[in-house]
């Protein structure tokens, strides 16, 4: 998995990166590559929404350790710890086409915090809940040109205290150069703890 060069969509691929992208936000992005298996990986938006990460690439997968808090349309804000990865499908024998797939997979604990009005105390509570839950999906791309590249995602998750979730995303990668990428993509999350949409676009430069 090491030796091969790697699309820059490719989620096994370990190289030091820096990105900027726009949703309902602003938020920088990056990746520092430590040798051919490790990086850490980061990223914060202007409103504090953070993401952090660490990732060590297994010769079968690349597994990752990561902390993000999060807030939903509905104010609710969620922390999340995990730790899961990605396994090419080319690593279980399976011949994908012009695709390349991935099953992400991995173990998170919850915890979620959601404002809320007390109409006998007259004021304003914190409801708190947390959760353990396993996630797998599937994650894939496929180059439509030398320059242009589909991707598609789509992740669920069951836990205890009837937590359940999913996710699916999808976008358009143009590479400006072989080291630039610009992004399209849409996704949405609805989970037991809330609902986000967003539209977006990104910018990625490797180095």
């Amino acid at each position: 998995m090491q030796a091969q060069e790697k699309a820059p969509e490719d989620p096994t691929k370990i190289a030091t990166k820096l990105g900027i992208g726009y949703t309902d936000e602003v938020a920088i992005s990056g990746s520092l590559a430590f040798g051919p298996v490790t990086k850490v990986n980061a990223r914060i938006s202007e409103n504090g929404h953070w993401t952090l990460g660490a990732s060590y690439l297994f010769p079968f997968a690349i597994v990752t350790f990561s902390a993000a808090k999060t807030e939903f349309d509905d104010d609710s804000v969620q922390t999340r710890y995990s730790i899961g990865g990605f396994v090419p499908l080319t690593q279980m024998g399976v011949q994908t086409g012009k695709w390349h797939l991935f099953v992400p997979f991995g173990y998170s604990h919850t915890e979620s915090e959601k404002s809320g009005y007390d109409l006998i105390l007259n004021d304003t509570i914190v409801l708190e809940q947390s959760s353990q839950s396993g996630y797998v999906g599937v994650f894939g791309f496929r180059p439509l040109s030398e320059t242009l590249t589909l991707m598609g995602s789509g992740v669920v998750s069951r836990g205890g205290d009837d937590f359940s979730g999913m996710a699916i995303s999808g976008g358009l990668s143009y590479h400006l150069t072989a080291k630039d990428t610009v992004a399209v993509f849409a996704n949405y999350v609805d989970n037991s703890f809330g609902e986000k949409r967003r539209l977006g676009i990104s910018y990625r430069h490797e180095f």
